[in-house]
């Protein structure tokens, strides 16, 4: 894990593993790590993953909109998945062989309900809902959490299981990287899956990669995204180039814009540096929403004790604060931070939903700081306010502001922290 970003001169110059529980050990087709994605067109469209055993063959979805009894399993239309078998040995010389399937499906209705499950004849997942967003700007609620990464079984599905539990209208989960440990460890992508099985099968979501999604292939010059990322997850499709396909892209969700970038592939290759800030810029400016939020891995304005991200605040700030960007979320520094360091750029958040402790660094930008606690965030979005409410596991509020605006320019913030001490932890627990 390295302290601090390095963008390079060019920004400045212009056998399958046994899984988690309740994944199968895959002896027959049944699917397996079943989720659901938001698209670009997220009141239209949904995406959807799965896998199963070698050999299980074609697989499909079948979906409906949700009636009031069980009339919708004859109403079902059924779509073709996409199949594609993989069998390869990972870093942990795990050896993992599966068919994996994917499916976009359009044309729904915006602000429905649906139902779906996805296999194929004596093969099916339960059926599950899911909904689609409105075609316009109206109120919803979406999850924000920072790296889950490890002891993902014993304590990281704890904490987004507690994040899910209060908040059950969610629309849709967003994770800023480092979901899992080590890269392409099987056992640990299953883990993840098996957070909350039926949840994420149900509450689309959003992620961007972190560096423990990159692992340096053997004899390889350059890191390489783990081979489970675009297999088990079908991301908007509106990168800058194909190197950035599923890990850069945009939605625009119900007046939102929510933006991903690939952080450390900005630290590793001058040419997806360049691209992104371009492609950032374009996202930025045609912005047909009142809100933006952009989420990456590392920080531009970091928390954990001795690091610094500058070269990534000189890289990304300055259009920021040109374009009146709202939220910047990130993770990498298990550790928590808020604040707004220029009163007309963003509010700048740095979360850790997972076990993972560091120690804060000497912070001068935040309003809100803390350490040695795992935190989720309710992110409540209107037409003209914003809300953000950051709670420990126990259920207790840890922070809390409001942006308002009416037009393009920067929101108004209220600072709506509570009154208690700041919790910091006073050692270097995990370093």
């Amino acid at each position: 894990m390295r302290p601090t970003v390095r963008l390079g001169a060019i920004l400045f110059s212009s056998a399958l593993a046994l899984c988690a529980a309740p994944a199968f050990a895959q002896t027959s087709a049944m699917p397996e790590r079943v989720i659901v994605n938001l698209t670009d067109t997220p009141a239209t469209s949904l995406a959807f993953n799965w896998r199963a055993a070698p050999g299980s063959g074609d697989g499909f979805v079948e979906y409906a909109p949700l009636t009031p009894g069980p009339a919708y399993a004859q109403q079902a239309t059924r779509v073709a998945a996409q199949r594609t078998p993989a069998a390869f040995k990972t870093r942990d010389d795990q050896d993992v062989a599966a068919e994996y399937y994917s499916v976009r499906i359009t044309g729904l209705t915006s602000a429905s309900q649906y139902i779906y499950r996805v296999g194929k004849d004596g093969a099916w997942s339960p059926w599950r809902q899911v909904r689609t967003a409105a075609a316009e700007a109206k109120p919803f609620t979406f999850l924000y959490m920072g790296d889950v990464q490890n002891d993902i079984r014993a304590m990281g599905g704890h904490a987004v299981r507690r994040a899910l539990k209060e908040t059950p209208d969610a629309a849709f989960m967003l994770f800023t990287g480092d979901l899992i440990n080590r890269a392409d460890n099987d056992a640990e992508w299953g883990e993840w899956f098996g957070m909350d099985v039926d949840r994420i099968a149900e509450t689309p979501s959003l992620m961007t990669p972190g560096n423990h999604e990159y692992t340096k292939p053997q004899g390889a010059v350059a890191q390489a995204l783990a081979r489970q990322w675009r297999l088990q997850f079908t991301l908007p499709d509106n990168a800058p180039i194909e190197a950035l396909k599923e890990t850069v892209y945009r939605a625009d969700y119900q007046g939102l814009r929510l933006i991903s970038l690939d952080a450390d592939m900005m630290d590793e290759s001058p040419d997806s540096a360049r691209a992104q800030v371009q492609w950032l810029e374009r996202q930025l400016a045609e912005n047909p929403g009142r809100w933006t939020a952009v989420f990456l891995h590392y920080p531009l304005y970091s928390t954990a004790k001795g690091r610094d991200q500058g070269e990534l605040r000189v890289a990304l700030q300055p259009l920021f604060d040109k374009y009146g960007v709202d939220l910047v979320l990130a993770g990498h520094d298990h550790t928590y931070g808020r604040g707004r360091p220029h009163p007309k750029g963003p509010v700048y958040m740095v979360s850790n939903v997972g076990p993972k402790q560091y120690p804060l660094g000497d912070l001068s930008w935040t309003t809100r700081k803390g350490s040695g606690i795992q935190l989720y965030q309710q992110v409540e979005v209107s037409p003209t306010r914003l809300t953000v409410r950051a709670y420990t596991m126990d259920g207790v509020l840890y922070d809390a502001f409001r942006l308002d605006k009416n037009g393009k320019g920067p929101a108004a913030l209220t600072d709506l922290a509570p009154k208690t001490p700041e919790l910091i932890l006073r050692k270097d627990d995990k370093k």
